[in-house]
């Protein structure tokens, strides 16, 4: 039903009267919509310079051990110092840590100082598990001087038994050095034929 109003005024008054509420309480929050696609992937951007060129060389004589890098000319180098662990031949808890030698055969050395005092001989005493270690083995004997000693003092030696060996002549000390074979190697090999493995100087077959 249409009510009368007897001018603009009261119309506008009323529909201003109308127009005000009560806020009533907020009500609970809707769950979250999906998630939306992804966006387009960006340009890539352009190719950075080439750095300088690194090579890796082995030098002889290197001031450390291990692997360096040298800024003078950008290369990485290795040293050709090689350490090696081998189970002990003898006591099962315990390793052998030995540095390589180079050569033509898998060998150990042994080296000291000895002295004759009885103008006859002297023995010298190998580490106890030499002979479970190593055959073949050769023993160098070099006098140490001494302008009091008999200048013809002629120095010979025993070979190896029983991890040790005796060394005759008069009264005098000496150095002496023994090597041994560990095990033989094949030594010159075919690079077809042959895999090798490991890098830089740390290669093997």
């Amino acid at each position: 039903m249409s009510k009368y109003y007897s001018n603009y005024t009261q119309y506008l008054g009323a529909q201003r009267c109308c127009d005000i509420r009560t806020q009533g309480p907020q009500g609970p929050e809707g769950p979250t919509g999906p998630q939306g696609g992804f966006g387009q992937r960006g340009f890539t951007g352009p190719t950075g310079n080439t750095g300088p060129q690194m090579s890796v060389e082995i030098s002889l004589d290197s001031p450390t051990n291990g692997v360096w890098y040298d800024t003078s000319n950008n290369k990485l180098k290795v040293s050709a110092t090689k350490t090696f662990v081998i189970d002990h031949p003898i006591n099962k808890d315990k390793y052998l840590v030995h540095a390589c030698l180079e050569g033509p055969e898998a060998g150990v050395y042994y080296r000291g100082k000895g002295e004759i005092v009885d103008n006859t001989s002297t023995t010298i005493e190998l580490p106890y598990y030499v002979g479970s270690l190593a055959t073949d083995f050769t023993v160098n004997i070099t006098r140490i001087y001494d302008k009091y000693e008999v200048s013809n003092n002629l120095l010979t030696t025993s070979e190896v038994t029983d991890n040790k060996f005796i060394v005759y002549g008069q009264n005098c000390k000496f150095f002496w050095v023994v090597y041994g074979k560990r095990l033989d190697i094949d030594v010159e090999v075919n690079k077809s034929e042959t895999d090798v493995k490991g890098q830089g100087p740390y290669l093997y077959i």
